[in-house]
C-alpha cells in the first residue's frame, strides 16, 4: 500500500529529502498500525505508540506551524477539537469551583486534548487508517488468542474462571474483544472484494472475538452486539433488497437464541440479570451485580443533585450511610463498590467527578464524533465512507459499553479513544485531492 506525501514535504529541498521530518512522516503509518496490535495483550503497549504519535505530530508542528491551519471542513474539525478538549476543561472548571487544583486528575483527560495535534497533523497527511485497521485488528485478536491459550485467566482471574490478561480485566477484555470482532465485520469487503488472505483473517478474528467474549462473561460487551448488528445491516447493507436484509436479521436472531440455549455461560449470565432485577425491585437481595448497578445509578443521581456544578473529583465523597435518601437501599457492599469502582456508568461518573461540566463533556465525546462518522458513512469517497463506517462502529460500541461501566477511566482506553477519533475523524474530514 502506498501513501501520498503530505503537503509539507513539498517544501523540502532534494538534499533534505531524508531529513528527520521525512523520517517522521514515514514512521507515522507504522505507529498507527502498531498502536492497536497488542492493546489487549501487553500492558502499556498502546500508550507507548500513542505518545510516539504525539511526538511525531509535535515535531512536524514545530517545523511548519503555518501548514497546520484547518482545511476542508474547518467548522466540523473545530467541533472534534472541542469534544477532545472537553474532558480536560471539565475537570479544570470543576476543580476551580471546588477551590483545588490536582494535576493527578488531569492525566487521563489530558490525552484527548493532546491528541488534537495528532488530529490536525493527520488532516494534512493522507494516511488511510482503515486500511491499516482491517489488517492489524484481526492480527491483534490472533495475538490475544495466543496469550489466552497459554494463560486463559491472566494469572489474576483464576478464581473467577473468566478470561483476562495481565494487561486487562475480564470486563474490559470482553468489551474490546467484541469491539474488535465487530470492526472485522464492518470492514469486510469495505473497499470492494477482499483478497482471500484478508477474508480468512477477518473471519478468524470474528470467531476469536466470539470465543473470548463468551469466555469473559462480560455482559456489558454483549449489550452492544444487537445494536451494532442492526447498525451493520442498516448502514453497510442499506442498498440491498429488503428480503436479503430480513433473512440476514433472521439468521442473527436464530444464532442468538441458539447461543443462549446451548452455551451455559451465556445462558446463566443473561438469566441472572432477570432474576437479579426481579429480586431488587421486590425488595429482596440488593447486593447482586444488577442490583448494585441500579443502586449506584441512584447514588449518582442523589450526590449530583447535592453538588451539580463543582462535583467531587475522584474522592471526597460523603459517607453514603449518612444520606437519608440512600438509606432505604444502602448496604456496606454498595459503599465499598462505590468507593473502589465508581458508579459503572461513564456519564454518571463524569457528573460526580466534574458536575454539569462532566455531563456536557461526556455528551460531546460521544455525540460529536458520532455525528461526524454518521455523515462520513454516506460519503461517495471510498476512504471517507470507510472511516465513517468504522468510526460509527467504534463510537456506538463504546457508548453501549459506557451504560454499564466507566469506559474512559483507564489510561489505555482513553488513549485508544483519542487515537481512534483523531485518525478516523481526520480521514473523514480530510480534503480530497483535486
Amino acid at each position: 500500500m502506498q501513501y501520498c506525501h503530505s503537503p509539507m514535504e513539498e517544501k523540502i529541498s532534494l538534499p533534505q529529502k531524508y531529513s528527520v521530518f521525512h523520517i517522521v512522516d514515514a514512521l507515522v503509518p507504522s505507529f498507527l498500525a502498531l498502536a492497536p496490535l497488542c492493546l489487549l495483550s501487553i500492558r502499556g503497549w498502546t500508550n507507548i505508540f500513542f505518545f510516539l504519535l504525539l511526538l511525531c505530530s509535535f515535531i512536524q508542528l514545530a517545523r511548519t506551524p503555518s501548514s497546520f491551519s484547518l482545511q476542508g471542513e474547518g467548522r466540523t474539525a473545530r467541533w472534534i477539537m472541542a469534544a477532545m478538549a472537553s474532558p480536560l476543561l471539565a475537570v479544570i472548571a470543576a476543580q476551580l469551583l471546588r477551590g483545588q487544583l490536582q494535576l493527578t486528575l488531569m492525566d487521563g483527560p489530558s490525552r484527548p486534548f493532546l491528541a488534537i495535534v495528532l488530529f490536525i497533523y493527520l488532516l494534512h497527511t493522507p494516511i488511510d487508517f482503515v486500511r491499516l485497521l482491517e489488517w492489524c485488528i484481526p492480527f491483534s485478536l490472533l495475538i490475544l488468542a495466543c496469550f489466552l491459550w497459554v494463560h486463559p485467566y491472566g494469572f489474576i482471574n483464576i478464581e473467577t474462571e473468566r478470561f483476562g490478561t495481565t494487561a486487562i480485566d475480564p470486563l474490559t477484555l470482553g468489551q474490546y474483544a467484541t469491539l474488535f470482532g465487530l470492526i472485522c465485520l464492518f470492514t469486510f469487503n469495505i473497499y470492494g472484494k477482499d483478497n482471500t488472505i484478508l477474508k480468512i483473517l477477518k473471519i478468524t478474528g470474528i470467531a476469536i472475538s466470539i470465543w473470548i467474549s463468551i469466555g469473559t462473561g462480560s455482559r456489558s460487551g454483549w449489550v452492544a452486539l444487537p445494536v451494532l448488528l442492526i447498525l451493520w445491516l442498516l448502514v453497510i447493507h442499506r442498498a440491498h433488497n429488503s428480503k436479503k436484509l430480513f433473512l440476514t436479521l433472521f439468521g442473527f436472531i436464530i444464532f442468538g437464541i441458539a447461543t443462549y440455549q446451548f452455551i451455559p455461560t451465556v445462558h446463566d449470565r443473561i438469566s441472572s440479570v432477570r432474576s437479579e432485577y426481579t429480586a431488587y425491585i421486590s425488595g429482596g437481595k440488593l447486593d447482586t451485580s444488577t442490583g448494585l448497578r441500579i443502586s449506584l445509578a441512584r447514588v449518582a443521581g442523589t450526590l449530583f443533585l447535592e453538588h451539580p456544578f463543582a462535583g467531587y473529583g475522584d474522592m471526597h465523597y460523603p459517607a453514603l450511610s449518612n444520606i437519608s435518601a440512600i438509606s432505604p437501599f444502602y448496604t456496606a457492599q454498595l459503599e465499598d463498590t462505590f468507593v473502589r469502582a465508581g458508579v459503572h456508568n461513564e456519564i454518571l461518573q463524569n457528573a460526580l467527578r466534574s458536575g454539569i461540566f462532566g455531563i456536557f463533556s461526556g455528551i460531546l465525546m460521544f455525540a460529536v464524533p458520532g455525528i461526524v462518522f454518521f455523515r462520513g458513512s454516506y460519503s461517495i469517497a471510498p476512504q471517507k465512507r470507510a472511516a465513517g463506517l468504522v468510526g460509527l462502529c467504534y463510537i456506538v460500541a463504546v457508548f453501549c459499553f459506557s451504560l454499564s461501566t466507566e469506559t474512559f477511566n483507564l489510561k489505555y482506553t482513553v488513549s485508544f479513544y483519542a487515537l481512534m477519533v483523531s485518525a478516523l475523524a481526520a480521514q473523514v474530514l480530510r480534503p480530497q485531492p483535486v
